[in-house]
């Protein structure tokens, strides 16, 4: 398991129009930047005028029921804009609906606004949101007017996982959506009562940041002796997250010799290590007390406590009310209990920008380290099968059906698969 770019993504994503209303004084920018942030101020205080204007399920009777697919401990739906050609979209609540520059060019119409960022040395950059006319879902719901950023770009693990985007909250919010993942179904309701899984089940209230397009729901649970605010994010394939801070905020302690993962991150001034420690802790869900793993470390979450990701809510049938803020967790276990995680393989690999795979994360302590495998090795083949001609591709498939040893180019094999209870403490 490793944090992956997915935080950066989320981060980057779930801000668009997030932040207060930006003025010109504060930055130095020029006249055209002037001109565009009076234009994005002034759709920014009319917002509430255009949401009921987009992403709407006409030509449609609720309730409608489709499949989706768990890739990569990630949600994902086939989504179509000509009627025909049905392309993989993973399922995001933490995140806009973001797709590809060529898909935009070729469906995409109006841009609706233009969204400002900071990039390097201060300068703003521009991402334009655009109205897509029309998007069937699985074949079963149409959406018109679908709100979606441009510039998707699927590096790292995300090229198995969709190379087109993200089908974000935008999407969701003019209906129940219930994520049975018990099933592998998704219905999308007008309203709770066409539902089952709501009576009996734990009831989260939560919140969307005000003025936004995007209504990532934010949540707070009990940790420790506080409360911790959580964004609840399907597009993260990891359980709940909490920042090193945050946890010693709650007067929790991470005890010794609590089971590690080392992971190699990417970043612009290049490769370091990062260090993930896994607990078992009671966490409390609206009066519910729930044991789950908490993977803790640091920049988990900018802006929140953490994450509340998908391997965590896979142990649940999820709804999501955007009427009525509310979110309803039923306990797939009978025992209402929702461990998330308690494996972990001994290593994991990640694809690199150039096509190549290297080690990327690793079990501290587990069967590959202790072989002398490490992080940054580069990887030259899975299960015996030579991946260096076809890295990408073949990674995808021998991901899907589970990776048991990789080889490195120093020609030593090491296995590499689940390592039961790794991460409760046990093996």
């Amino acid at each position: 398991m490793t944090p992956k770019s997915r935080f950066a993504l989320a981060a980057a994503a779930a801000c668009l129009l997030s932040a207060p209303l930006l003025h010109a004084q504060e930055i130095k920018m020029s006249a055209e930047d002037k001109a565009k942030l009076d234009v994005y101020n002034t759709f920014r205080a009319e917002i509430d005028n255009f949401l009921p204007t987009v992403n709407l399920y006409e030509g449609v009777e609720l309730p409608v029921t489709f499949p989706f697919r768990d890739v990569m401990a990630h949600v994902v739906v086939d989504v179509s804009f000509d009627g025909e050609n049905a392309l993989p979209f993973m399922l995001d609540t933490g995140a806009p609906t973001i797709v590809t520059n060529e898909l935009l060019e070729e469906r995409g119409g109006e841009i609706v606004f233009e969204s400002p960022g900071l990039a390097g040395g201060g300068a703003l950059i521009w991402t334009p949101t655009t109205l897509i006319p029309s998007a069937m879902i699985e074949g079963v719901l149409p959406i018109t007017s679908l709100t979606a950023g441009a510039g998707w770009e699927a590096g790292g693990a995300f090229y198995c996982i969709t190379q087109n985007g993200l089908l974000g909250a935008p999407a969701m919010r003019n209906g129940v959506w219930q994520i049975d993942y018990g099933a592998n179904e998704i219905t999308v309701a007008a309203s709770v009562d066409q539902l089952d899984h709501i009576d009996g089940a734990i009831t989260l209230p939560f919140f969307t940041k005000p003025d936004t397009v995007s209504p990532t729901p934010h949540v707070e649970l009990q940790v420790g002796n506080g409360t911790l605010e959580f964004v609840v994010d399907t597009g993260g394939g990891i359980p709940l997250t909490i920042n090193t801070e945050d946890l010693a905020s709650v007067g929790v302690e991470v005890p010794e010799g609590a089971p590690q993962m080392a992971n190699l991150a990417g970043g612009a001034a290049g490769s370091f290590e990062i260090a993930l420690t896994a607990l078992q802790l009671p966490v409390g869900i609206a009066g519910t007390e729930i044991t789950t793993t908490v993977f803790v470390g640091d920049g988990m979450a900018p802006g929140v406590a953490g994450n509340m990701g998908h391997m965590f809510l896979k142990d649940f049938v999820v709804t999501f009310d955007w009427s009525s803020e509310t979110m309803y967790l039923d306990p797939l276990a009978e025992d209402d209990v929702a461990l998330g995680m308690t494996d972990s393989p001994a290593a994991g690999i990640g694809l690199q920008p150039d096509g190549s795979l290297m080690v990327t994360s690793m079990a501290v302590g587990g069967r590959a380290d202790e072989a002398g495998l490490t992080l940054g090795e580069k990887v030259v083949a899975i299960n015996g099968t030579d991946i260096t001609s076809n890295a990408p591709d073949l990674y995808c498939d021998l991901s899907a059906s589970g990776i048991e040893t990789i080889t490195t180019e120093t020609g030593q094999t090491y296995d590499v698969s689940e390592i039961e209870g790794f991460l409760i403490g046990a093996e």
